[in-house]
């Protein structure tokens, strides 16, 4: 590859900063107009692979990615970025083709991970269960507002930013890249009176017997500082809350499938609930 001239490297490196500053509008006009100058250099088409990824625009993300590797054919995250954007557009040969170069088999990433999901200039961590390289499906019941439902298949990025701690397990978390298929799953949340431990319990396992999503949405995770910036963060959640009130979601196809596991914890807790909502 022959190295490019100054002028085009002056010209790169003033995209670069507009990246940094989150002038995407110029970053992309600088490094297509070094596209347009017929340089043979893996470079630009990288970055305009990287951010048409972030931006969800997966047709220019598939096209930029591979237009890196043609030219520099050692571009792991390059190709890596070509897996996802395939996998996004449903071109499922291209997909298994990559991760195969990966030497990733049908069985490989199919384990828990934490999703973080990025809204109203804030994010919530979500754990889901993965399906393949590039999607997981959530296994968790998010905030309404998050735009994600429990059993929603989302993509995922192939980078850590940091792990979640529950229990005994430490989860690798990664950004989510948008919706690949939406699930049928409504959100429900209420009330619980007087709850303790065994009787969230009981009906955690009802809802598991009937098919449903559950959550204590009281039992948020929060941030840990680092202290370093180099440092990746660590999210935890805590025992289950005892308190007189207790908020809690369940996930479920239908109104009256979610009231039926209320009611059934009703008899057998002899506990009641109160403001049940729909979202």
């Amino acid at each position: 590859m022959k190295e490019p001239n100054p002028d085009i490297i002056l010209m790169y490196e003033a995209a670069r900063r507009y990246e940094e500053e989150n002038d995407l509008y110029n970053a992309i006009k600088l490094y297509k107009r070094i596209i347009r100058e017929g340089v043979s250099w893996a470079d630009p088409y990288l970055r305009l692979g990287h951010i048409y990824k972030y931006r969800q625009e997966w047709k220019p993300a598939l096209h930029y990615n591979k237009k890196a590797i043609a030219l520099s054919v050692k571009e792991r995250e390059a190709w890596w970025n070509v897996g996802i954007a395939a996998t996004a557009l449903n071109k499922r040969r291209l997909a298994q083709s990559i991760w195969t170069k990966f030497g990733l088999s049908p069985n490989d990433y199919k384990g828990v991970v934490s999703i973080r999901r990025r809204f109203n200039n804030g994010f919530e961590i979500m754990w889901a269960k993965r399906i393949c390289p590039a999607r997981a499906a959530i296994k968790n019941i998010p905030h309404p507002g998050s735009g994600r439902k429990y059993n929603d298949i989302i993509l995922l990025d192939q980078h850590i930013q940091g792990h979640h701690r529950a229990g005994y397990h430490r989860l690798p978390i990664y950004d989510e890249l948008g919706i690949y298929k939406t699930s049928n799953y409504s959100t429900f949340s209420c009330l619980l009176h007087d709850a303790t431990k065994e009787d969230i319990m009981d009906l955690h396992k009802l809802c598991l017997s009937a098919g449903l999503g559950f959550e204590v949405w009281a039992n948020a995770s929060r941030a840990y500082t680092p202290s370093t910036i180099t440092e990746q963060p660590e999210y935890y959640v805590f025992d289950l809350p005892s308190q007189a009130e207790l908020l809690v979601a369940i996930a479920a196809k239908l109104k009256k499938h979610a009231l039926e596991a209320l009611n059934n914890w009703k008899l057998i807790s002899l506990k009641t609930y109160s403001e049940f909502q729909s979202y």
